[in-house]
């Protein structure tokens, strides 16, 4: 019997954010104005150019628009299409909390989109971090999102193979919150994918993201911070560049466990599940202090130090968002 996958609904309304998100044109490869093979084979494309060309290519996958449910072997059929732009270290989070390497990504199934108020760093020449909205046009039913049609953040790392001379998702960072991450406290779902590392790469990524989180509970990260990180948090909160951070974050007594691993050369992708005593978010966002998913990418530098050049952070706000409701928490497996 064929297997349904689940699009996701937007039913939860989400206003009075921090960031206003100004949404642009349709996003398939026609409004970019290239197709993505042309754009991921482009060695000078923008982030912009890239982050649209990952959602075309998303496009094409799964079922024809306005087919809900896909086949076995239409999934099949759309790993084999997304999986040559996948860089061996791909580990995607989503704030549902489901972690994704490149062996185990079914690609989610979407028909349009939009995508704007784009940001984009450059840490080292091959590496370009984006960070913009995305809204999506699927439906499924089941689904109550904090982050609705209205702001749907991502975070993305795109990394320059030069064997296959195109541009590759390295990380890449969901955040569309489910409600129940605040109304029942209940905020996320581990399913179960293992750390494909190697025992010294999982020891190295562990080590980093704890660092990491020591430095955070010390008062200020810094020192592992690279010029040009990029930071997105659940709670709509992100910023390009520490030139653009407002003040420092302050976690009390973090712990975390269930480290994943990925690792390309220079390149390292954690993604964790933390908790603390307390979240203050740059010194004016109040977080909820509950376990959540964290995604942190991590690059060598000439010297052989490692920093932080990306960090998805999905610990909710404590309330909801003006104008949203407590619902059923759905299933968000299949979110983008």
């Amino acid at each position: 019997m064929n297997t349904f996958r689940i699009k996701c609904a937007f039913r939860a309304v989400f206003r009075g954010m921090a960031i206003a998100f100004l949404l642009g044109q349709p996003g398939p490869s026609h409004a970019a104005g290239l197709p993505y093979e042309r754009v991921f084979k482009n060695r000078n494309a923008t982030g912009e150019e890239l982050a649209r060309a990952f959602f075309d290519l998303l496009s094409k996958t799964g079922s024809p628009a306005g087919t809900i449910g896909t086949t076995p072997a239409q999934d099949e059929a759309s790993k084999k299409l997304v999986r040559p732009y996948l860089d061996p270290a791909f580990l995607l989070q989503r704030a549902s909390g489901e972690r994704y390497t490149a062996q185990t990504y079914l690609p989610a199934d979407v028909d349009e989109f939009k995508l704007g108020d784009v940001s984009e760093t450059r840490p080292a020449e091959g590496v370009v971090v984006v960070r913009y909205a995305i809204r999506t046009f699927e439906t499924l039913p089941d689904s109550a999102l904090v982050m609705s049609k209205d702001k749907a953040p991502r975070l993305t790392v795109f990394h320059w193979s030069v064997d296959d001379k195109r541009w590759k998702v390295l990380s890449h960072a969901n955040f569309n919150t489910p409600v129940a991450a605040i109304c029942d406290r209940k905020p996320f779902f581990d399913n179960g994918v293992n750390s494909p590392a190697h025992p010294k790469d999982q020891a190295l990524g562990e080590e980093l993201v704890g660092r990491f989180y020591d430095l955070v509970s010390k008062g200020d990260a810094l020192p592992i911070y690279h010029p040009e990180l990029q930071f997105q948090s659940a709670s709509g909160v992100g910023y390009s560049g520490l030139v653009n951070r407002a003040r420092p974050t302050r976690y009390r007594k973090i712990t975390f466990g269930r480290a994943v691993v990925t690792r390309n050369g220079r390149l390292l992708v954690v993604s964790s599940y933390n908790s603390t005593e307390e979240r203050i978010l740059m010194q004016s966002v109040h977080l909820q202090a509950e376990s959540a998913p964290n995604l942190s990418t991590f690059m060598q530098g000439q010297d052989g130090t490692w920093s932080l050049i990306a960090i998805a952070a999905f610990a909710p706000a404590k309330a909801l968002p003006e104008g949203a409701v407590c619902m059923a928490p759905g299933k968000l497996q299949n979110a983008p």
